[in-house]
Order: structure tokens, then sequence, then C-alpha cells
């Protein structure tokens, strides 16, 4: 009997809330937080269980080296980047219920509303799925995109630059305890994403430490890390650090479509300008 075809990257591009049991459980981590007037000690560790959930599943799905070429090189930037914007949207859920936690604990009072509508964004945002109004259907033409396509059609990119605007406009506070859970919660997860994407880099141009800095795949990686980093930095020097951290993101995200603008914009000029040559005269020579 045939078997039915399989999209490779269905199980990375369509995993709703109600099939990701780390988001399910972060939501459901969030809510008993906000609406239970007192936190006993059953539910405190069944939410940094559900913290913990998403990089043990992230490491569930990636137990041997090679997972995101098991369809081929055709649909694995495709690959690559849903599943690691998922892992990131687990992440981020986990790091925020986290803080959600430790301000229930150690605060409470008007910081517990802004974490709770923050983790339940956070949870339900890949099910919104507006990377899906651009990228194609098809995984092969998905890669095909996100190898050349503009920066609104790649996942990743959309979520990084997300979490960084939202990393600015949050308070000093919230923030402090983002730090907190990031360094208690999410710091497994860190190092799950990087120890799970690092050896599926595609290296195609660039051979050895080059390949971790310069392929597309690696500054993919690197994007999804860098607002991160933008949560330390703010709380240690202030908001223009942040803002000139952001900024050098928004130009690493923004600068191939800059250049991809001036050299179609240069064509376009050239061509306003460009002489087409008459066609060559044709003689018809008529009897005497």
């Amino acid at each position: 009997m045939r078997m039915p075809a399989i999209d490779p990257t269905r199980a990375h591009r369509h995993r709703s809330i109600l099939s990701d049991p780390a988001r399910f459980a972060c939501l459901c981590s969030a809510a008993a937080l906000f609406f239970m007037p007192q936190v006993p000690f059953a539910l405190t560790l069944l939410v940094v269980l559900s913290t913990q959930l998403g990089p043990v599943l992230m490491a569930a799905r990636a137990l041997e080296q090679g997972w995101s070429r098991r369809w081929g090189g055709r649909v694995h930037p495709s690959v690559f980047a849903s599943s690691l914007s998922l892992d990131f949207a687990a992440l981020a859920a986990g790091t925020v219920v986290g803080a959600l936690l430790l301000v229930r604990h150690f605060n409470g009072g008007d910081v517990v509303r802004p974490l709770a509508v923050m983790a339940a964004a956070v949870c339900l945002l890949p099910d919104i799925r507006l990377c899906r109004w651009f990228l194609a259907g098809d995984p092969a033409e998905a890669s095909r995109r996100l190898r050349g396509g503009w920066f609104f059609q790649d996942p990743v990119a959309v979520t990084a630059a997300l979490a960084a605007g939202v990393l600015l406009v949050i308070d000093a506070g919230t923030l402090t305890f983002v730090m907190l859970s990031l360094a208690l919660f999410g710091l497994p997860g860190v190092l799950v994403i990087v120890d799970k994407y690092l050896p599926e880099i595609e290296t195609t141009r660039f051979r050895g430490g080059a390949a971790l800095l310069l392929e597309r795949e690696a500054i993919r990686l690197w994007t999804a890390l860098a607002p991160l980093a933008l949560v330390p930095v703010r709380v240690s020097w202030g908001d223009r650090a942040a803002l000139w951290g952001a900024g050098v993101l928004g130009a690493a995200i923004l600068l191939p479509d800059l250049a991809r603008v001036g050299v179609l914009a240069a064509r376009w000029t050239a061509n306003l300008f460009r002489v087409t040559p008459l066609p060559p005269a044709t003689y018809v020579v008529l009897p005497k």
C-alpha cells in the first residue's frame, strides 16, 4: 500500500499550542499564578517543572546530529528556521512564567498583570503565524525564500524583532525579574538551543570557524539569541545601551534587505538611461 506524502516541516511549522506541551503548560501556569490569591509549594513546583519542560522537549526532538537534514538540503532552511522560532518561543514563555513566579513570591503588586499578559501573548503568538501569510506552503519554496527573501519572510527575524521591542518598553522593575528568571530558569534552554542548532548549520560558502559567524543559518541562530543579551545590558547599563544594542540587531536584520533594495534601485536607474540600438536596416533591391 502506498503511503501518503508527508510534509517534512509539518511537525515544526504547524505545532499549535494544544499540541505543544511546553507552551500549554506555561499558559496554564501563568493563569494559575495570576488568579490564585496564594502560591502554595505544590504550584511553585509545577511552575518550575513547566519552565523546564521546553528545554526537555527541545532536546528530545534532536536526539541525533543531522535531524534538520533528514529530508535533504532543499528543505533544510525551512526546517531550521521554523524549529528555531518555535523553540525560542518556548524559551521565552518559560522565562516570562518564571519571572511571574518570582514576582508572586518576592514582590507582588502591579507587576503581576503585565507579566501575565506578556506570558499569554508569548504562548499564543506562534499560533497567529504571521510569517505563514508570506511563506509558501511548499517546504522547498519556503527554503528558497528564506535563502534570499525579505526579513518579514523569516520567522526568526520577526520573533527577534518583537522580543527586542518588548524588552525595550517594559519597566525596569519587571525587567529585573525577567533577568533573574533567565538566569535561574532560562539558562538550560539557551544551552540546549546552542547545542541543538550549532551542529545543524549548513556550510556552503565558508568553512571552519568562519561558518559559525557568516553562514546564513549561523546568523539566524545568533539573531534569535541576541534579544536575550539585551536583558542584562539594559539592567546593567541603562536604556541608552539597550537602544544601541537593539539598533545593532535591527541593522543586522535589515542590512541584507537594504542592500538588495539598493541593487534593485541601481538596476532600475541604469535601465532608464539604457539606449536600445536600432535594428539593422533591411534593403529591398527592385529590378530595373
